[in-house]
């Protein structure tokens, strides 16, 4: 086949791949409602009113910023797009989520032009697909995709300049300086960990230059300052330190981190395996590859983003909690790292069996695929349901008597980790919590309660609410079935 043509088949190949990721985000962020935190984000952290303008967002941010979180840059999406119609924030997120792997596959293949290498493209969509154990909480919660999605696609963003002149040297003016400055400020502000597994890319970045003798550009500087500045104003901030307040730790601090230190590594033993068994393959590949060719430069950008990933997973020993929608920054690093091994590899055979490997591994995604519509989609039939039920409920209300009703509904319980709302609140027993009082208050009522928790039918499956409900109607049958006097 003649290049100009081949050029064009992988082209078109690669735009059609791209184009698929982006309708099959958008259409699970259209089928995901507003979960838990969301309805808490709608209104103000200081006055408790209805989110309607910037000022208003901008001082609601600023409490949050001295009361409960430093993470105030990825809260101004999260806030900011309760103000729109949903619609926004799901172009926005499926946008997103392309833009995460197209950044993850510049930073492997770095300034290379004229190649669209569609099998690493989808290689590395197949790992942020399979290998998140939140893939719901941290890519369709609006509130989780904006604090881990977003997050991990500004932080690796910001890794594309210095990837690129560590491969090719360019020259920089004064604005590009000032620029990377302001950019690092806000993408050392972005998430704890993630963001300190960049700064762990940036030294690195940093120290290969010096290592090899070569000067270290102004922006660079200015850029790395700027990450540390931002991760400062991140880590330091009051809220932190009263939601720490919080935490009460009765063993002695060697025991304290001994066991969160057990937990990281846990997080990696449960769920990242298969990034980490892939990655040492494609590195020894490599190896060898570089052996031969008796050129080690090409094994640089593996190491750091690996080093990088390790450092973002290990940094949640200063955290007393480690849930698994944290891991989205670390395990987006690893696949960063089997990317840059995996663009590199050459060799008719190796490609071969690469391609084979993509197949076997698209079957085992096209179930999940399958597996996850129908999921999240009857989610949403069953939420639109209760949803329109609730309203209905609310609107028959006097106005002078909502905000001392409570409603009586039911909860939802999915089944895959896919679906948005799995390990997240529904409505509960009790109307105390903030989420139930922020959801209550959405529907013009006192209050909502559950008095239940229903499912649907899902075969191969089992969630807590089905199997009460399989106990229940089998109790139900032995009772009619039994003699009666």
């Amino acid at each position: 086949m003649p290049q100009a043509k081949r050029f064009a088949w992988r082209r078109r190949i690669f735009s059609i791949a791209a184009a698929l990721v982006f309708g099959w985000m958008l259409l699970l962020n259209v089928l995901t409602p507003y979960i838990a935190d969301d309805f808490a984000f709608a209104y103000a952290f200081d006055t408790g009113l209805r989110l309607q303008s910037l000022p208003q967002l901008l001082r609601s941010l600023a409490y949050h910023y001295h009361e409960w979180s430093g993470r105030v840059v990825v809260k101004f999406f999260a806030q900011g797009f309760t103000m729109f119609p949903k619609l926004l924030f799901n172009l926005c997120n499926a946008a997103a989520y392309l833009g995460l792997g197209l950044v993850l596959y510049r930073l492997a293949r770095g300034r290379r032009s004229g190649r669209y290498d569609w099998l690493a493209f989808l290689l590395i969509q197949a790992a942020l697909w399979e290998v998140s154990p939140a893939f719901g909480q941290t890519n369709l919660w609006m509130c989780g995709a904006c604090n881990y999605l977003w997050a991990s696609l500004g932080c690796l963003a910001f890794l594309l300049p210095w990837r690129y002149y560590t491969q090719a040297p360019f020259s920089a003016r004064w604005p590009m300086a000032a620029g990377m400055a302001l950019a690092g400020v806000l993408a050392g502000w972005l998430s704890e960990n993630t963001s300190a597994g960049m700064l762990v890319c940036l030294a690195l970045a940093i120290g290969s230059l010096a290592v090899r003798r070569r000067r270290v550009p102004v922006w660079m500087w200015t850029g790395f300052g700027g990450a540390v500045a931002g991760f400062l104003l991140l880590i330091t901030a009051r809220g932190n330190y009263n939601r720490a307040s919080f935490y009460s730790d009765y063993e002695s601090l060697l025991t304290r981190y001994a066991v969160r230190f057990l937990n990281c590594l846990n997080m990696l033993k449960e769920h990242a395996l298969p990034l980490l068994f892939a990655f040492a393959v494609l590195f020894v590949l490599l190896c060898y590859q570089c052996l031969e060719r008796r050129c080690a430069k090409g094994l640089l950008w593996p190491v750091i983003f690996l080093l990088g990933g390790l450092a973002a997973n290990f940094a949640m020993v200063l955290s007393p909690d480690y849930y698994e929608r944290s891991t989205h920054g670390p395990f987006t690093l690893i696949t960063a790292a089997c990317a840059a091994c995996l663009v590199q590899l050459e060799g008719r055979s190796l490609r071969r069996a690469l391609a084979c490997g993509t197949a076997c591994l698209g079957i085992v995604c096209g179930i999940h695929m399958l597996e996850a519509g129908y999921d999240v989609a009857s989610y949403s039939v069953m939420y639109n349901t209760r949803d329109a039920l609730l309203r209905t409920e609310a609107a028959a209300i006097a106005p002078e008597e909502a905000g001392s009703t409570v409603l009586e509904s039911y909860a939802i319980e999915p089944y895959t980790h896919w679906c948005a709302a799995y390990g997240l609140p529904d409505i509960r027993e009790n109307t105390e919590d903030s989420i139930g009082l922020c959801r209550a208050r959405w529907y013009g009522v006192g209050g909502i309660v559950a008095t239940e928790t229903r499912t649907y039918p899902f075969p191969g499956h089992t969630n807590a609410a089905y199997e009460a409900g399989e106990q229940a109607a089998l109790a139900e049958q032995q009772a009619a079935e039994s003699p009666t006097g």
